[in-house]
């Protein structure tokens, strides 16, 4: 039974802590430009259990997410639906309305391969059937399928956290919430072989018996120099980033990149691999210091961008702070809710929105 109309109906994956945020805050945005927006997050009952791995994780998740769009459309009639998850649009049953698929990445980049081919044909067929296809980041749309729908990049917003130190302190700070996709065993032992006189390097966002059970399994030593932080609130961990010199990352796969592309904001040099998925990061990266870009996922070539950067003169990392504020602002929230207002929208909604009133300071 209908509850009342509302304009957007996002249903939500919701199966990670960062898709999560991601869509709150994609919620906060839609009510901002003065629409109704209610978000949906799907459950797995007993399936869940079947949960173990690829491709049945994706099998469980996307027929759950097909019970949770028919019941949530039948509960709150929306005039347009947002499915977060490629996955969760892949069985997305007949609408009678226009709808978005939001993804990090599409299946043929991070479910490649023959035996993913099923997948791929269930995207293709979805990602076209759909009004707007909204990766959050410029870099999965060249691997969006052939006939996909009109794609615009909603990123999630990134923004400094707060003043940055003064002077900078001999760290490299890290995000490691799953030590095997962000290469947890490649930065330790590209930290070690770095050697950067009278400097750390701080982990954050694991378990320090997790992160050293990894270590071993991989024979990494642990240097007398890594510090294992464990989880932190999230102002902590941004305090850091102001604090830190660098922030170092061995990720051999990144959907999006929010904590680096943070870094960038709060004034770290980043030394990065160059990690597989649609990292939004690296292109900056690259453009301002190539040095620090390891181009192979190695120990050896991280250890060499992490000494880079430590040794990068100060005149130079100035100018690196400037022109990552300059190439992050694309993802500053005033310019993604201009995207969101101006080119979501108006081709979700079946009636024009209406223009909002100039800025008391002038801006757009």
């Amino acid at each position: 039974m209908s509850v009342g109309r509302t304009d957007i109906l996002l249903v939500s994956l919701g199966t990670t802590l960062g898709w999560r945020v991601s869509d709150e805050i994609l919620l906060g945005q839609l009510r901002q430009a003065g629409v109704s927006a209610r978000g949906v997050t799907m459950g797995f009952g007993l399936a869940g259990r079947l949960r173990r791995g690829y491709p049945v994780n994706d099998l469980v998740e996307m027929n759950a997410a097909r019970r949770a769009i028919r019941a949530a459309v039948a509960r709150f009639d929306p005039l347009a639906v947002i499915v977060s998850s490629t996955t969760a649009g892949m069985l997305a049953p007949e609408l009678g309305r226009p709808y978005a698929v939001r993804l990090d990445a599409p299946a043929r980049m991070n479910r490649p391969g023959a035996r993913n081919a099923l997948l791929h044909g269930l995207e293709a067929r979805s990602l076209a059937r759909a009004r707007l296809v909204l990766p959050l980041s410029g870099a999965a749309i060249a691997e969006l399928p052939e006939g996909h729908a009109p794609a615009v990049v909603v990123s999630p917003p990134v923004t400094p956290s707060g003043e940055a130190a003064a002077e900078r302190e001999r760290v490299a700070i890290a995000y490691v919430p799953d030590p095997k996709a962000k290469g947890l065993d490649v930065l330790v032992a590209a930290w070690g072989l770095a050697a950067v006189p009278d400097a750390r390097l701080e982990v954050y966002g694991l378990e320090p018996t997790r992160a050293r059970a990894h270590l071993a399994r991989h024979g990494v030593r642990e240097p007398d120099s890594l510090e294992l932080r464990g989880t932190v609130a999230a102002a902590d961990f941004r305090a850091r980033m102001r604090a830190a010199l660098v922030y170092a990352a061995g990720a051999r796969w990144e959907d999006f990149g929010q904590a680096p592309l943070e870094a960038l904001a709060d004034g770290a040099l980043l030394a990065t691999v160059a990690s597989g998925g649609p990292f939004e990061a690296l292109r900056p990266a690259r453009e301002l210091a190539p040095e620090l870009v390891a181009e192979r996922i190695s120990p050896e070539e991280l250890a060499r961008a992490i000494a880079a950067a430590f040794e990068m003169p100060a005149a130079r990392a100035a100018a690196y702070r400037a022109g990552a504020r300059e190439l992050l602002e694309p993802l500053r929230p005033e310019a993604v809710q201009e995207t969101i207002e101006r080119e979501v929208l108006p081709n979700l909604l079946p009636v024009p929105m209406p223009p909002r009133p100039p800025r008391a300071d002038g801006g757009g």
